[in-house]
């Protein structure tokens, strides 16, 4: 993984898993609107997508302050290997939900949509999550990332 919209999208599922405070509501609908923005136009992401999260980032504190951290330690790493990247199975995990009226219909990507775009995919069914942060939770790679990360600067102490 080398791409800086893999590593932002990643450091900020991250700094929402992470939080002590929930998100805000306008905050979660704010979210919601990029990850449908950001289903519609993955290309979008400099003149849009990227925009709307650093301001929902720089205006909650503890949010920031995640993110900054995980974004830097992110930013120490080359390339990743496939093992810290969600996979179909746990797209398709996160994406079912129980007692749900307005359920989605889980979307069917060909292995060739994963081999590039599995981090947009993960972070579209984040986002558009009535609870993103409550749903990345359920990212068990998120936590497999960071002890890499933590691991990966500690040796380099």
């Amino acid at each position: 993984m080398n791409n800086s919209m893999d590593k932002f999208l990643l450091s900020f599922m991250y700094a929402i898993k992470e939080l002590e405070t929930p998100l805000t509501s306008e905050e979660t609908k704010k979210i919601k609107n990029i990850g449908q923005q950001l289903d519609n136009d993955p290309t979008a992401w400099e003149i849009y997508t990227e925009p709307m999260l650093k301001e929902i980032i720089s205006n909650n504190s503890s949010l920031n302050k995640v993110f900054q951290n995980i974004q830097s330690n992110l930013e120490n790493i080359g390339d990743m290997h496939q093992d810290f990247i969600p996979t179909n199975e746990e797209l398709i995990a996160v994406t079912q939900s129980k007692n749900s009226r307005e359920e989605r219909p889980i979307p069917k990507f060909s292995p060739e949509d994963f081999n590039s775009h599995e981090i947009i995919n993960i972070s579209i069914q984040v986002f558009s999550s009535p609870e993103p942060s409550k749903k990345v939770k359920k990212i068990s790679k998120l936590e497999k990332l960071w002890n890499f990360i933590s691991q990966y600067n500690s040796g380099k102490k």
